[in-house]
């Protein structure tokens, strides 16, 4: 191999070198910005999420996976939030397909509370504010509420 190609593929080769480390910078630089962006996001939506948050009512918290739970929601600043006082609804119909109605049975749910499964739960969960689609606070004459009322006034 002559002189002249072997400095043309050490130039090629140095060449190469230098893109693939501009190419990794860039890119690392580009992962630790949208990072910052990231948890940017996540605190401006803690910030707004605690205040809305009404400590003296209870909240639904909806799920990605199509549960809801109702109770004392606290938001700690975190990837987290917690849910106290935990409450979710349960079919009496242990059908697996659903009827063909239009209209939904709601004198077919029963309000049950957390703790009472074969596992035993504690009455606290952590939620992983990814898997959290949406919460609302919920309202004192709603059919919820007064369940859970009537439950602590029965279960004292």
């Amino acid at each position: 191999m002559s002189s002249e190609n072997k400095d043309i593929n050490t130039t090629l080769t140095t060449n190469l070198l230098i893109a693939l480390v501009l190419v990794a910078v860039f890119g690392f630089g580009y992962l630790a910005y949208q990072h910052k962006v990231d948890q940017d996001s996540v605190k401006a939506a803690t910030a707004q999420s605690s205040q809305q948050i009404d400590s003296s009512k209870y909240q639904a918290v909806f799920l990605t996976n199509g549960q809801v739970y109702f109770g004392k929601l606290t938001d700690n600043g975190g990837n987290y939030v917690t849910l106290t006082d935990i409450f979710y609804l349960q079919s009496k119909d242990q059908n697996v397909q659903p009827k063909d109605t239009k209209t939904s049975d709601q004198s077919n749910l029963t309000l049950i509370k957390l703790g009472k499964e074969l596992h035993a739960p504690e009455d606290q969960m952590n939620i992983s504010r990814t898997q959290m689609l949406f919460w609302e606070n919920i309202k004192s004459d709603g059919k919820v509420y007064q369940a859970i009322q009537e439950y602590k006034k029965n279960n004292k």
